[in-house]
């Protein structure tokens, strides 16, 4: 039947070309369409060996059950949908579910929890092999991780973590020696809703006569001086005029707290770097920078009521996210950093946005580069799946789950709902390809050892710059939890 779709689009496409040959576009048109239908993988890219899965010529039986996360962040919807949608993203997941349940015999079912850490503690107390996989959000999969609740993703047969559908940064940062027991990829969309972005108020923009940012961008001069420089200069933040600065005047940028690791991981900074053996050690040498970054986010952050960080008026208003997302569709608001995936609802928004990525530290930088918030889910394979028959099922499902993602999963999110639906302009979408290919992980920011990434995000929002003193008292604790973790695995692997 499939084959018969595919024959019958073919004709489609061939019969609209042939329609709207001669046709030419009006002139000064400059819009993005958001009607076209493309296919999921240009014919290039699928001769490409690293993303051709090598799949076992085999049949599994049973359910292939995924313990993940139940809160709002959860991945359930990027894993199961029960039938074809006119949603993009959950058609895609549904093709995915049937297409694993044709090729390999398995359904594939979801159970969320509140508490996956002390769900999946229990069920490897108790052998009860109940659950194929997990995938849950970075800080309760590192705790599974730091339990020995987890298997070495490179020993399950099936799984091949070079492919290209597999996030090659994430397993790199997420490894542990030659071990990785949790990763990210096309499997699910959580990673990509949650990169830090910028975006700006185009209307703004042009007020305050602003040079075109794409061209800052794509010059290199996007830089942390130049973004202060902007918001200093343009007069942006303004009282509403009753007197008082609260959540409801104007601002040069709107944000929330993790801003602190936005610029964190744009100067090219990581807490955890590992040693010669790949085992991760506390990054002292760029300490000195790491003051630098400090001073210049409390600069951006907390001098002359330039920002609107949403995380101090939460006795206000509960909800954070929403007092960021009003300032910037009500055009109280330059710049709007936030994870990509508010970019769906600005929708609605009557004033023209842009996206950009995060500025650099300088132009001697040469990448842009932003971080995966914490909230997004990472994957992972129950200690007790070890068992050759068992490892090599659910390798080869989440080696399938994570190339058919790329097939139709991450073109539905990426590429119909950001960039077809979503983006203004064309330039967003070269904005976007910038964005992710330069993203961050860090195993610090997953674990928090020694409260040393959470304790750096307090320093900023209590604008306080002592770094040093701070670092002094979290290390010590860090680096003993990172022996005891390392221990840990060390004694799970036997």
């Amino acid at each position: 039947m499939k084959k018969i779709l595919a024959v019958v689009l073919v004709m489609l496409s061939v019969i609209y070309a042939c329609s709207c040959a001669g046709q030419e576009t009006p002139a000064g048109t400059d819009t993005v369409d958001v009607s076209q239908e493309t296919e999921e993988i240009p014919a290039a890219e699928t001769e490409d060996p690293g993303y051709v899965p090598d799949f076992p010529d085999e049949k599994f039986t049973g359910e292939f059950n995924i313990l993940c996360e139940g809160s709002f962040w959860s991945p359930a919807e990027s894993l199961y949908y029960e039938t074809a949608s006119d949603d993009a993203v959950f058609d895609a997941v549904w093709m995915r579910v049937t297409q694993i349940k044709e090729q390999f015999g398995m359904d594939i079912i979801v159970t969320p929890s509140n508490d996956t850490t002390t769900t999946l503690r229990n069920s490897v107390k108790a052998g009860d092999a109940a659950y194929d996989a997990v995938i849950t959000r970075m800080p309760l999969i590192a705790t599974s991780a730091s339990n020995g609740d987890l298997m070495d993703l490179k020993q399950a047969e099936g799984l091949d973590l070079t492919k290209k559908y597999w996030d090659q940064s994430a397993s790199e940062a997420f490894s542990v020696g030659d071990k990785v027991f949790c990763t990210a990829g096309d499997i699910i969309i959580t990673d990509d809703e949650v990169t830090w972005i910028m975006m700006f108020n185009k209307k703004l923009a042009k007020n305050y006569d602003l040079e075109d940012l794409y061209t800052v961008v794509k010059e290199g001069r996007w830089t942390f001086d130049y973004f202060y420089s902007v918001m200093k200069e343009t007069g942006a933040s303004k009282d509403n005029g009753d007197g008082k600065w609260d959540y409801q005047d104007s601002y040069a940028l709107s944000t929330h707290r993790d801003m602190a690791y936005g610029f964190f991981y744009a100067a090219g900074l990581t807490f955890i770097t590992k040693d010669v053996d790949n085992l991760p050690v506390l990054n002292v040498a760029e300490n000195e920078k790491v003051q630098q970054v400090l001073e210049y986010s409390l600069k951006v952050m907390r001098e002359d009521n330039l920002t609107l960080d949403a995380h101090k008026w939460t006795s206000v208003h509960p909800q954070a996210t929403e007092l960021t997302y009003a300032a910037f569709t009500e055009d109280r608001a330059l710049f709007y950093g936030e994870v990509l995936y508010y970019v769906s609802p600005l929708r609605t928004m009557d004033t023209d946005f842009g996206i950009l990525p995060m500025p650099k530290y300088d132009e001697k930088q040469k990448d842009y580069i932003s971080f995966v918030n914490p909230a997004a889910s990472l994957v992972g394979i129950p200690v007790y799946q070890k068992s050759k028959e068992n490892a090599k099922r659910s390798g080869t499902i989440l080696e399938a789950m994570a190339y058919y993602g790329y097939k139709y999963l991450t073109p539905a999110y990426i590429e119909k709902q950001i960039k077809g639906k979503s983006t203004r302009d064309v330039e967003s979408i070269e904005m976007i390809d910038i964005i992710m290919k330069n993203r961050s992980y860090d195993l610090e920011l997953i674990h928090d050892w020694g409260s040393l990434a959470s304790s750096y995000s307090d320093l900023v929002f209590n604008n306080k710059n002592t770094f040093s003193s701070m670092y002094k008292k979290c290390s010590s604790a860090a680096e003993k939890k990172i022996k005891s973790y390392l221990k840990t695995i060390e004694k799970n692997m036997k």
